[in-house]
């Protein structure tokens, strides 16, 4: 039997959302505010797996660090937004 650990699936409980909120932050004091392939940057910044990536990804939206785009080509990208919570 495959037990999923708590934090899966909702990355509004994930402990390692304040790490990925202080990234963004670190990202917008550098002066980033379109990321390209945000969600493989968030998976190889935290190294984590695909579904906990889009967990917080999801939950990063959710608290208005970001917003995901896709470009006329298809390729997905985040807008940082100004004035996030960190």
């Amino acid at each position: 039997m495959h037990i999923r650990p708590p934090h899966a699936g909702d990355g509004a409980t994930d402990p390692l959302l304040p790490e990925a909120a202080a990234w963004l932050a670190q990202l917008r004091s550098d002066g980033v505010d379109i990321l390209l392939y945000p969600i493989s940057r968030l998976q190889r910044q935290l190294r984590i797996g695909y579904n906990r990536t889009i967990a917080l990804m999801e939950a990063l939206m959710d608290r208005g660090e970001w917003t995901i785009e896709s470009g006329a080509d298809g390729t997905r990208h985040a807008r940082l937004l100004p004035g996030a919570p960190s």
